[in-house]
């Protein structure tokens, strides 16, 4: 055995062949002092090289789980007991909200059922939670609050098994939508019914508002509108419609401009989710102006749902007269 002999004149760290160098040097049994910066420069290099490289892929795996965890990774059960891959998703944007039955916010359900009758479809969807965490204002089974959002408020968007969102058995897409170190862009703890969190076409969190945001904000529409992120168009053949002026003053026009023919439909509904009735079906070969019937229209908020064989686009404008 090789005897070893310490010196304690510096608190610096090392490592030779098993032995640990506390000082500022260490002396072996073949009489060779190996000072600390020279170990650290040669003798050390090959392991120092081979701990940094460690280190650094203990970092880099801990911060990709953030960055590659989606939300089209989890599932959960429908409210009729059905398995749900949010993988099911992909291509779509998704609202995911934390219902309740018995809260001063429980009309947003309404509001819910509106912005998923102008804008679902292949490029948007709504998703709901029930929750009894805040203000045990949930108390039901999944049964009645099926029959109570659908009854009472006409849902059809899908509503999933009520689930824990701040409890110690949190849901765990619920802590992904929660903390940054799982969703990869920031803390939005939850705190209270009809929480909003918006999720893009490739699973990504991307934005959440709070109960005080009513569904049908423009922050979120606007969302709903904006281009797709996943490189995949629902207008193949419609490149885009807008309205010819925004108020609108007297009557309601859209400029429509396409790449190849394609048969539309344009519906009108009012702010409160009631059809105004279709003010155009047919063939638009061209780029063309379309123009809605305002005669007999109330001044207010109204949104034109446009739809096609490929395309799906809801227009939200102002009517002033």
């Amino acid at each position: 055995m090789i005897p070893i002999a310490i010196g304690w004149k510096r608190r610096v760290y090392g490592i030779k062949s098993g032995v640990v160098v506390l000082s500022g040097y260490c002396v072996g049994g073949v009489g060779v002092r190996w000072h600390f910066f020279h170990i650290f420069g040669l003798a050390y290099k090959p392991l120092m090289k081979k701990l940094f490289f460690l280190i650094c892929i203990l970092f880099v795996s801990a911060g990709a789980r953030a960055q590659t965890e989606t939300f089209h990774d989890f599932m959960g059960l429908s409210i009729l007991g059905d398995t749900i891959n949010f993988s099911d998703y992909a291509g779509k944007k998704v609202l995911v909200v934390n219902t309740a039955s018995f809260c001063s916010y429980t009309p947003q359900f309404a509001d819910l059922a509106m912005l998923d009758s102008l804008y679902g479809g292949p490029g948007f969807a709504i998703i709901g939670f029930p929750c009894n965490d805040f203000g045990g204002q949930d108390p039901n089974d999944d049964s009645t609050i099926f029959n109570f959002c659908t009854g009472i408020y006409n849902v059809a968007f899908q509503m999933m098994s009520k689930i824990s969102v701040i409890a110690a058995d949190t849901a765990e897409v619920y802590k992904w939508l929660q903390l940054q170190s799982r969703n990869g862009v920031q803390d939005a703890p939850v705190t209270w019914n009809f929480h909003k969190f918006c999720i893009d076409e490739l699973g990504h969190w991307v934005n959440h508002y709070p109960s005080t945001v009513n569904p049908l904000d423009t922050a979120i529409t606007n969302w709903i509108n904006s281009p797709s992120v996943s490189g995949i168009s629902h207008q193949e053949h419609l490149t885009s419609v807008r309205p010819v002026e925004n108020p609108c003053y007297e009557k309601i026009s859209f400029r429509v401009s396409v790449i190849k023919p394609e048969y539309l439909t344009m519906e009108l509904f009012d702010a409160r989710g009631i059809s105004a009735g279709v003010f155009f079906s047919g063939l638009a070969e061209t780029s063309c102006t379309i123009t809605c019937p305002s005669k007999n229209l109330q001044p207010g908020f109204y949104f034109a749902r446009i739809t096609g064989s490929h395309i799906s686009q809801t227009v939200k404008v102002l009517l002033i007269k």
